[in-house]
């Protein structure tokens, strides 16, 4: 087994000078090399990919969550920090022999280093529903106690092992957070490549996980001559409430009447309550309304009208700063963030619901929360939240429970639907992450749980209430509530001329990309146009023949599309659906339209169905996007912007945002939202926003993230996943 670099080594991984404190008079001796382990055995453990350069071992402790080895994820001396890898990361999860097909290859999304240890948890980028995870050891390692330890490290006789060893080795101390280790069978030794491989004690056949190797002497590894033997490993049998805390997934802030702040974190699966924190220190200023950005960032107003930006600097214990970044805010009451750029305020005068635009992931003037738009008037919600990108939902007086989708400005860029006709009147606070998951505070301090399985459809009739399971039937005292939006991601796929495929996943407020892949498989034909409909169904067509093409994984990219194809006919040059049912197609001229009925189309015939030719002439752009529900966006060979309104009955319309400017697109694609992205014959995208999408005006349309240079290579053929498709796997952290 090796804790190794591939092409280099460094100081991150195996150093002997950190071992003296835990080894002492050596006894046992480990002995150079490892033994295999038979196949399909010992299934949790991972190996890691940080970069191009740097390979770990690891466990899978839960569906979506990794632990290892902090020196895993950083080089030299750099601290690994919260947050997205500082290089790209992959982790492969279930394969015991690396030769052979099974198992599955996940990015890595986030990291959650632990404050004190050599210890890391690494949210994966979907779960793995397959393997079965490792559960966490419930007592501590004991002196003279047998553990097992399983990596893909380096061994005696093999760099790069094309399988997964281990070998025993036995407890020589335990300190507050570290184990010693020695060899207790033969073969039993830690190399490159074992950092954070997992320590663990079996019972019954039940592999229960004690520690994560954290360093070794490395005595006996190939092309080591160290004499000296020894390891030492973290332990993680007492943090169990660290882990439970860190891999659940929903965090909550709040501001209690004398002005604290609290912090609470929820597991949205069972509803249980794994932290509830109260910070020492006062905000400084009375609160009045707030809503959190990040898991770091929160924005709250005071009585007076000045914003402040809250920085979360500590978690256990909670601590803070607060930074004063605008001004006129005094009288909005009622604030929410979608967590793709869309802070939502209300005028509790007037009873006006406004959006800012949110520019930066940490705000730090009033210029970065600009294109103030006006919605309507009328909203009269006594709390609100955001289930997800442009959608709020409000709780009224008379019991509704009312969800929103917001389009842009004025009467006609918005639409509700009724969730609830009674029963909502006693909450005092509505919270949402986004995902379907619901909570409601009422003003007893009871904190009810409710899970939508389909948040977008307007309807209330498949949410799930828990009474005899709340998150906490007392205790939520706070006079201010605000949940962490589980940020959603701009998905986009694209197509190469030999029939691969590419996605790329990046942030629409900082434009930061998190994933990028290539699919090494082709499609077995060069594309001509392509649809996204849902998180994991695409829709591409060849001499007039439409397949669907169904992904299987995102990193990597992966996919299998149907052998023979849907349905024929389909010359389109372009190809773009809006979310909301309706496909758009242009041929030559022509702009048609089709309703598609099912997620997965079998047959084109009668899965998409009403082909009826919108505008029979005159259509040929060259780039054309869906905007939103009967929205399009298409450039001209002039230059012009021209966006169109495609309602399901009578005529359409259309308006220029831009006369000029937006010659020599090559591809246009749009997830909803006002946000916009062009690719141009050089292969650059540069992103555009637009503060109110369908009031056919180019005037609050601005050059917005990602662009320029850190943003080419992009493919010619580009298709957005809707930000209204359901279910969306992207939507996570």
């Amino acid at each position: 087994m090796s804790a190794h670099r591939r092409r280099r080594w460094g100081a991150a991984l195996l150093g002997a000078t950190v071992l003296a404190s835990l080894l002492g008079g050596g006894s046992a001796h480990a002995v150079a090399g490892a033994q295999p382990v038979p196949d399909g055995t010992y299934r949790f453990n991972v190996k890691i990919s940080f970069g191009a350069e740097l390979a770990c071992s690891g466990a899978l402790i839960n569906e979506n969550w990794v632990v290892t080895a902090k020196s895993c994820f950083t080089t030299g001396s750099t601290a690994v920090v919260s947050g997205p890898p500082s290089q790209p990361s992959t982790v492969l999860v279930g394969r015991t022999d690396l030769t052979g097909t099974t198992g599955q290859q996940r990015g890595v999304a986030s990291l959650t280093p632990h404050p004190d240890r050599d210890l890391v948890l690494a949210r994966l980028s979907t779960p793995v529903t397959d393997v079965g995870p490792v559960t966490l050891a419930g007592t501590a390692p004991a002196a003279a106690e047998t553990l097992t330890a399983t990596g893909y490290g380096r061994t005696s006789t093999e760099w790069v092992p094309d399988r997964l060893h281990q070998g025993s080795f036995t407890v020589d101390n335990v300190a507050a957070t570290m184990v010693g280790l020695s060899g207790a069978s033969s073969g039993a030794t830690l190399c490159r490549g074992d950092a954070g491989a997992p320590v663990f004690r079996e019972n019954a056949g039940v592999a229960t996980l004690v520690a994560v190797v954290a360093s070794s002497w490395q005595k006996g590894c190939l092309g080591e001559v160290e004499t000296r033997d020894g390891a030492t490993a973290t332990r993680v049998d007492d943090l169990a409430a660290w882990i439970g805390e860190a891999t659940a997934d929903v965090q909550i802030f709040g501001v209690q009447a004398d002005r604290r702040l609290t912090y609470s974190v929820i597991d949205s699966a069972t509803g249980d309550l794994r932290a509830n924190r109260t910070s020492a220190a006062t905000l400084g200023f009375a609160p009045k309304a707030m809503a959190t950005l990040n898991e770091n960032t929160i924005l709250i107003t005071d009585t007076g009208g000045t914003m402040y930006r809250v920085d979360v600097t500590g978690f256990d214990p909670l601590t803070f700063t607060a930074t004063n970044i605008a001004t006129g805010f005094s009288p909005y009451d009622r604030l929410t963030y979608d967590g793709y750029g869309s802070l939502y305020y209300i005028n509790g005068n007037t009873n006006e619901l406004y959006r800012r635009t949110v520019t930066k992931a940490r705000p730090t003037s009033g210029a970065d929360l600009n294109r103030t738009t006006l919605v309507s008037s009328g909203f009269a919600q006594k709390t609100i939240t955001s289930p997800g990108a442009g959608r709020i939902m409000g709780t009224l007086a008379d019991g509704r429970l009312l969800s929103y989708r917001i389009y842009g400005n004025g009467a006609n860029a918005w639409t509700v639907g009724e969730l609830a006709k009674t029963g909502w009147a006693a909450p005092t606070h509505l919270l949402s992450p986004g995902g379907g998951v619901y909570y409601a505070r009422t003003s007893a301090g009871r904190l009810d749980r409710y899970r939508d399985a389909n948040p977008f459809n307007d309807s209330g009739s498949d949410i799930a209430a828990f009474p005899n399971d709340p998150v906490s039937t007392s205790g939520w005292d706070q006079v201010l509530l605000s949940a962490r939006p589980w940020t959603g991601l701009v998905s986009v796929f694209g197509a190469k001329p030999d029939g691969r495929l590419s996605y790329t996943a990046f942030d629409p407020v900082t434009g930061e990309k998190r994933v990028t892949t290539v699919s090494a498989q082709t499609l077995g034909f060069a594309p001509k146009a392509m649809a996204t409909l849902n998180s994991d169904t695409l829709l591409v067509t060849n001499n007039g023949n439409l397949y669907r093409v169904d992904i299987t994984g995102t990193d990597p990219l992966t996919f299998t599309r149907t052998a023979e194809r849907i349905g024929g006919g389909w010359t389109h040059d372009r190809l773009v659906y809006d979310g909301f049912g309706s496909l758009f197609g242009q041929a030559g001229g022509v702009l048609h339209r089709y309703t598609v009925t099912k997620a997965k189309p079998a047959s084109a015939s009668a899965d998409i169905t009403g082909n009826t030719i919108v505008i029979d002439s005159g259509f040929g752009v060259p780039s054309l996007a869906a905007i939103g529900q009967g929205r399009l966006l298409a450039t001209t060979s002039g230059g012009i912007l021209a966006a169109y309104t495609i309602p399901a009955t009578g005529p359409w319309s259309r308006v220029d945002p831009a006369s000029s400017g937006w010659g020599g697109v090559t591809s246009l694609f749009s997830p909803g939202g006002g946000h916009y992205y062009r690719r141009d014959a050089n292969g650059v995208v540069t992103g555009w926003l637009d503060a109110s999408p369908y009031n056919g005006s180019g005037t609050d349309l601005t050059a917005y993230v990602p662009a320029g240079s850190e943003s080419t290579g992009w493919d010619s053929l580009l298709s957005a996943l809707p930000y209204d498709s359901w279910p969306d796997s992207t939507r996570r952290w």
